[in-house]
């Protein structure tokens, strides 16, 4: 195996990459329509159709406890879990939103649970956040949203702040980071990636995409509430540690000349 030299990053990634195994746990109300977590936009889902998921959300199955005891006894050392996925369904007991597992049949805050199992059982705790979302009336009709298609998606977009939105995210953090403990990662998703016949996909709603998300004071706040927290790169700013999804090439670049692998 060749040696590398991991870059120095804010977060504390010492831990990680000793540990290496862990957990990530896929999981909303779109596991009770069962064929993917990209449902509402692949079939282009409106709210009052989606909106059965989430009446009848209510996952008895659910044992975080159990997991908890198995991820050890397989060896892992942390755990991510999906607190609000790209439909916009928190699974966190939050005052920012009534779209949320405390207004389901279940009624009972999904990731205190897990936190508590897990914590328990000595695993790291990550929290996965949408930096996405399809249910939130202020956020753009853009070219992943389930009423992009719309005859009306020009009209519907119209009015549409950002701005409240970006703020709406930094209240959900802020909660994520201060209700449950000490939480080891934050995994933000998405990040527009660049495809070679359409450069600019990475331009969301005519702007640059960390611009878009404010991301630097959305990473400001994160390490303020957090310090030594690791957080990944999927919000257009290189952080702690690169999170590449359905490929491994170039996982972890190189600078050209040092050949220094970068985080």
């Amino acid at each position: 195996m060749s040696s590398y030299i991991r870059k120095k990053t804010p977060g504390d990634t010492e831990w990680f990459f000793h540990d290496r195994f862990g957990m990530f746990i896929h999981f909303g109300s779109y596991s009770l329509a069962a064929r993917h977590e990209w449902v509402k936009t692949k079939e282009f889902i409106p709210e009052d159709r989606y909106q059965i998921y989430a009446d009848h959300f209510n996952p008895d199955l659910y044992d975080p406890r159990e997991w908890a005891k198995k991820a050890k006894a397989a060896g892992m050392k942390y755990a991510v879990l999906t607190t609000k996925h790209h439909e916009g369904f928190c699974l966190f007991d939050t005052k920012y939103t009534d779209y949320s597992v405390m207004n389901t049949p279940y009624g009972k805050d999904v990731v205190r649970e897990f936190v508590d199992a897990f914590r328990a059982e000595g695993i790291k705790i990550g929290f996965y956040y949408s930096l996405i979302d399809w249910h939130h009336p202020e956020f753009p009709i853009d070219q992943l949203h389930p009423r992009r298609n719309d005859a009306n998606a020009e009209e519907l977009d119209r009015g549409r702040d950002m701005k409240k939105y970006v703020q709406y995210m930094r209240n959900q953090i802020t909660e994520l980071l201060t209700n449950y403990g000490k939480i080891d990662i934050l995994w933000f998703d998405y990040a527009y990636p660049p495809k070679p016949d359409n450069p600019s996909w990475m331009q969301f709603k005519g702007g640059k995409l960390k611009e878009q998300w404010e991301a630097e004071s959305l990473v400001e706040l994160a390490r303020s509430l957090a310090p030594g927290i690791i957080i990944n790169d999927r919000m257009g700013l290189p952080q702690d540690i690169s999170t590449p999804e359905q490929r491994q090439k170039d996982c972890w670049p190189q600078d050209k000349e040092t050949g220094e692998y970068l985080t």
